[in-house]
């Protein structure tokens, strides 16, 4: 429950709206079938997720990628994506996917940043990023 309310929070402050009103938010599960879901906890307090799904035998969708706005700039979301990393690597996976929507300009510098490249995806909606492993 923590970390929905989390979410919405941000949602709502990125989409200016109620954020249930968005596909984004509608499934929200920790409890979907993720081959691993991260989360970053100070004083008690969860400030940050990341989740990893697998989509095919050598490739996985980066998921939940969220931190609290007054967490942002500390490191948090880069240490979780290098343990998620990490991870799809020890398992033998070779592609990383990721997609995010447009408005969501923090997270598009970050996968610049972490060497995704933009890809064609299915929804047109999303920007569509691949990391190769």
């Amino acid at each position: 429950v923590e970390i929905e309310e989390m979410v919405s929070e941000l949602l709502r402050s990125m989409f200016n709206g109620d954020p249930r009103e968005f596909d984004i938010i509608k499934e929200f599960s920790v409890k979907k079938s993720y081959i691993l879901f991260l989360v970053a906890e100070i004083d008690g307090k969860i400030v940050a997720t990341i989740a990893l799904k697998k989509i095919s035998k050598d490739t996985v969708r980066l998921k939940r990628m969220y931190v609290r706005k007054e967490y942002e700039g500390r490191g948090i979301a880069q240490k979780m994506l290098d343990k998620a990393v990490k991870f799809a690597k020890e398992n033998d996976y070779k592609k990383m996917l990721f997609h995010i929507y447009p408005v969501m300009t923090n997270a598009k510098k970050f996968t610049n940043k972490n060497g995704f490249v933009e890809c064609k995806g299915d929804d047109p909606q999303q920007l569509h990023f691949l990391k190769e492993l």
